[in-house]
């Protein structure tokens, strides 16, 4: 393996770990092991643990970025459309990891924002960008007129997306797809209203 795709799988296998698990569980050794690498390699593809999360953060934020896009940029479909079947493809994922793993951005937030500053501001600017797509598929909702003229689309996006979280970490919780469900019927009324 050239260094480069070394590197991405360790990235790719690290994250899978990570997110099933949590970042500070997830030892470099337990990495190298899954990803295939010597021991002792880490050091030669990061300078830390903490530029290893950087670059786990990364991944999922471009993972998670192309679902967004593949819902949301789809301009066949009506926006409000969109915005259903991003979250209705979420709720697949969920019910099919038996509702254990929840969202990766999530779950890191959760354990490293009162640790770490650099990794916490590093998840802030990708939940904004998140945020902010969904902010736009509303403002594409106001222009076609699915929504009210008068909605805040920037506090909705806000708020969108907090419940969404919110709705995932009370899922984990229970182990039943139920709260997310619930999320997603409430805000197809509260949009539609």
């Amino acid at each position: 393996m050239e260094q480069k795709s070394t590197r991405k799988e360790i990235i790719r296998k690290g994250a899978g770990l990570v997110h099933a698990q949590g970042f500070h569980a997830t030892g470099i050794q337990q990495v190298l092991d899954a990803a295939g690498v010597p021991k002792g390699s880490f050091y030669y593809y990061f300078k830390s643990k903490e530029d290893f999360g950087l670059a786990v953060i990364d991944y999922f934020t471009t993972t998670i970025g192309q679902i967004f896009s593949r819902y949301l940029e789809d301009k066949k479909t009506p926006p409000l459309t969109r915005l259903d079947n991003l979250f209705k493809h979420y709720e697949k994922i969920f019910e099919n990891s038996g509702c254990i793993l929840g969202c990766p951005l999530g779950n890191l937030s959760l354990e490293l924002a009162d640790i770490d500053e650099k990794l916490r501001a590093y998840l802030e600017i990708a939940i904004k960008n998140l945020i902010t797509r969904i902010e736009t598929c509303l403002q594409e909702a106001k222009h076609d007129q699915s929504i009210s003229p008068d909605l805040d689309t920037r506090d909705t996006a806000y708020f969108i997306f907090h419940a969404f979280e919110g709705a995932i970490l009370h899922l984990k919780v229970e182990r039943n797809i139920e709260p997310y469900r619930s999320f997603r019927r409430y805000m197809a009324r509260y949009l539609k209203a």
